[in-house]
């Protein structure tokens, strides 16, 4: 009983030990590392090896012949040998290898155990990038160089890591990707992105692709959307006028949605404001040459800087014409000389009235009864025309001071006889306050001379003591007046 029980003791103490001897052993070995062997036996084919691991090395026997065929090592003899692979479970070992051979085994080791592996991108090739993996010829796609679309150039003669998506018999056709290996990567940046963005924050991020609804930019991890409204304060800009793949652009995080997964982005937040620039440089009452950059029914848009726009209503355009659309009077692209009407800073709008050269050398001077003026013919309606007598006064020529006669329209009479725009001579008839009646020579002509007859009669009767004298005497009073 005694000596079960020893026996027992001397079991459990031989397998502890050769438990932690086990502990040990090596599980496997990288490509290329040395390693300090005892050879245990020789045979036809290998020397078998213990190189300290639970499973046996195998060094092929023509390694350690000589030129007659005799083995140069013997069982207990020490090698320092080179792992090269493994087969059938066993360890692959050499006394000497070439480099090609070695690398050609870490691809295929890359390849089945999907780790990364360093590549020189040597050259540009059809379809793709020649990579050199050590002595090994690979090919990298296009689409598989990286995440976003770049110059080809860039890459050429820098070393990355590759993930081996395709590895041929013999190590023949390899195919690597660096797409895969820097999606895993993004994908471990997107939770820790997620965490500290804000909406408000100014970042700096790559852009990955242009559409027509506007620009995705890669900020490590999540792509954002600039949408077209947020490229810039120049209306109507498209994406490529802005950036184009590959780019860093700063942009502003306008709004995060986890929901959807998506990031909003815009470029024209971190650019300055032009409105303020524009309301500092053009005051109301300053002038501008402004180019039409789109009409609408109501007006004529026209740039004043870069990212600012006026309005030209439609009824300060024509030249006093009646018109019922702006396209009438102007075009797109056309260059107008233009004074600020009014700014609204509140709904972000400057009113602009185009300026007329031929208005701005009118000189009336002093106007008075009487005086000779030369004007513009501004505007017509039902009762007579407006006639624009200098850059403030305008006056009145009534319907009733023209030969234009009654009934019928009289607004398209008047426009026959006085074209808008046209350049016409008149006289002041009367000035109450700020407005001014105006007539034509002729009027003023027959106005006068009547009153001058009238006063002549009237002097005349005055004068004269008789109560009558008859009809001769009227005919005498007549006869005296010069007709």
């Amino acid at each position: 009983m005694a000596q079960q029980t020893n026996h027992s003791a001397a079991t459990a103490a031989f397998a502890a030990m050769l438990d932690t001897q086990t502990v040990a052993y090596r599980k496997g070995f990288n490509p290329g590392e040395r390693v300090s062997a005892r050879v245990l036996a020789l045979n036809d084919v290998y020397a078998i090896l213990d190189v300290q691991a639970k499973n046996e090395g195998l060094l092929p026997i023509a390694e350690v012949l000589n030129e007659a065929g005799e083995p140069t090592v013997r069982p207990g003899d020490s090698l320092n040998v080179i792992f090269t692979s493994m087969q059938s479970g066993a360890f692959m070992f050499a006394l000497r290898v070439s480099g090609t051979l070695l690398m050609d085994q870490t691809v295929g080791r890359a390849f089945e155990s999907g780790m990364p592996i360093e590549g020189l991108v040597k050259s540009e090739v059809n379809g793709g990038y020649e990579v050199m993996v050590g002595a090994t010829r690979a090919f990298c796609p296009y689409s598989q160089i990286d995440l976003h679309k770049t110059e080809g150039a860039v890459y050429i003669g820098q070393k990355f890591g590759f993930v081996v998506s395709e590895y041929g018999e013999e190590g023949h056709n390899v195919v690597l990707s660096r797409r895969a290996l820097l999606e895993k990567e993004r994908e471990a940046q997107r939770d820790t992105l997620l965490a500290e963005l804000h909406e408000g924050d100014v970042r700096k991020g790559v852009v990955s692709r242009l559409t027509d609804f506007g620009i995705f930019v890669d900020l490590g991890g999540i792509d954002g959307l600039i949408p077209l409204r947020e490229l810039s304060w120049v209306r109507d800009t498209k994406p490529e006028n802005v950036a184009k793949a590959g780019d860093i652009v700063e942009v502003q995080v306008r709004e995060i949605d986890l929901e959807r997964n998506r990031v909003s982005l815009s470029l024209r937040a971190t650019q300055r404001d032009p409105w303020q620039d524009a309301v500092e440089r053009y005051p109301v009452g300053s002038t501008l040459t402004g180019k039409v950059t789109h009409i609408e029914p109501f007006g004529a848009f026209v740039t004043i800087i870069p990212g600012v726009e006026g309005l030209v209503p439609i009824s300060k355009l024509g030249s006093g014409r009646r018109i019922v659309s702006a396209r009438e009077a102007v075009s797109e692209g056309q260059e107008l000389l233009l004074q600020v009407e009014t700014i609204d800073p509140e709904r972000r709008r400057i009113g602009l009235k185009p300026i007329d050269v031929r208005v701005q050398a009118l000189k009336p001077g002093e106007l008075a009864p009487g005086s000779e003026v030369e004007g513009i013919v501004e505007g017509i309606k039902d009762f007579g025309v407006f006639v624009r007598l200098s850059e403030e006064k305008t006056g009145l020529l009534h319907i009733g001071e023209t030969d234009i006669p009654k009934g019928g329209a009289p607004a398209a009479r008047l426009e026959r006889m006085f074209a808008p725009g046209s350049s016409v001579k008149l006289i002041v008839k009367s000035i109450e306050g700020v407005r001014i009646s105006l007539t034509t020579p002729a009027k003023w002509q027959a106005r006068t001379s009547g009153e001058g007859q009238e006063a002549e009669v009237s002097a005349f009767l005055a004068s004269s003591k008789a109560p009558s004298k008859g009809l001769g005497s009227l005919g005498d009073v007549f006869g005296s007046l010069k007709m």
